[in-house]
């Protein structure tokens, strides 16, 4: 069975996967061998490549690391301790967080951005704390770099833009954790917000990230009720006073098949007369998260009402016009004449033995013609 499960796990594999893992495999083991041969130097490349590396009297690498170990064994003890502390202090600032998380999607959405900055900020504390026990002057550094930070503060443009946004989300009340909302027309459920990025998940579990800065247009959907209307389209063979009729009495009970419904439906009357029917229209309040199957609840339903009750449900027809059976009058040869006559008129065209008239000339003629 294992040997099934790892056949399957390289297959699923794409190509290019596959030449990227044999690359990183290769560079692994390469790696291995050489910190093998370096911790090892005297006993494989000799004693005069061992003192040029780690001075005479020390046997190996490990010695060394071992002799270093030793001499700054309290300064590991307390780099340990203060990761472990950082660690557990990023675990209780989350689960202080989540305990309010879950009274409103504000307070979450904002325990959501306490957490980041929580984390960013222990981290960052604690890799300080970790320099000044080794001896570094993390006070002289900042100073230091004091001159740097305008470069970094240009450089990190986008950064800081992204920070700020995300605070003014946040306490602006944009959207909350938990809102559907519409992001620069990608559709989906806020997951979380952060001080640098807001995912959101689609309907097909699609997570997206979208930097804060880049945020332009937000469309929430999950502040007020959202509204489902659906057309319904009847046969113009059938009654209109029936047909609503019908509507009213089965309402209710279409409202008890469709539990998502928040309040409604109401029949609103005849929403269009096309070619091909009469459209009838119902309304009703939802959730936003339930628009789309509540339509399709009601259409359903409606159909299946119409069903029962015999309704005709219009189709694309096809009407051939036969021919006219009438024997139509036809032209005499005077009319021929007087048609012809003025069809040389209209162009130009001068009778036999006249020359070719004036615009004027012509003109006149059209109107003798016409009056005749």
């Amino acid at each position: 069975m294992t040997e099934v499960k790892k056949g399957n796990w390289w297959k699923r594999k794409t190509l290019t996967q596959k030449v990227l893992f044999i690359i990183g495999a290769i560079i692994f083991l390469f790696s291995l061998a050489a910190f093998i041969i370096f911790m090892n130097c005297r006993q494989i490349l000799g004693d005069e490549i061992g003192d040029a590396i780690f001075g005479v009297g020390v046997s190996n690498g490990w010695v060394l690391v071992g002799r270093a170990m030793a001499s700054s064994s309290l300064n590991w003890f307390i780099s340990l301790i203060v990761v472990f502390l950082s660690f557990i202090f990023i675990f209780v600032a989350n689960f202080i967080t989540h305990l309010f998380d879950n009274r409103s999607r504000k307070a979450m959405t904002v325990a959501s951005l306490i957490r980041s900055l929580f984390k960013y900020a222990i981290i960052i504390a604690a890799i300080c704390i970790i320099l000044i026990v080794w001896g570094v002057d993390v006070i002289g550094i900042i100073a230091g770099v004091g001159v740097l930070t305008l470069v970094i503060g240009l450089g990190c443009q986008s950064l800081i833009q992204d920070i700020i946004s995300g605070i003014f989300i946040v306490f602006d009340d944009y959207f909350a954790v938990g809102d559907m909302v519409i992001i620069d027309g990608f559709r989906g459920t806020i997951v979380e917000v952060g001080l640098k990025t807001t995912k959101l998940q689609d309907f097909g579990g699609n997570i997206k990230s979208i930097t804060n800065s880049s945020i332009n247009t937000v469309v929430n959907m999950s502040r007020l009720r959202s509204v489902v209307s659906v057309t319904l389209s009847v046969s113009y063979n059938e009654d209109v006073e029936r047909v609503e009729a019908i509507i009213l009495k089965e309402i209710e009970a279409i409202k008890e098949k469709v539990p998502n419904i928040i309040e409604g439906p109401w029949y609103k009357g005849i929403d269009n007369v096309s070619a091909s029917s009469i459209d009838f229209l119902v309304l009703c309040f939802v959730k936003e998260a339930d628009r789309f199957q509540v339509t399709r609840d009601l259409k359903r339903e409606f159909y299946m009402c119409f069903k029962k009750n015999d309704v005709q449900i219009p189709y694309t027809q096809v009407t051939v016009n036969p021919e006219d059976e009438k024997k139509r009058e036809k032209a005499s040869p005077e009319d021929v004449l007087l048609a012809l006559k003025a069809q040389k008129a209209l162009r130009g065209i001068p009778d036999e033995g006249e020359k070719k008239p004036s615009k004027k000339k012509k003109n006149q003629v059209v109107e003798k013609v016409l009056e005749s």
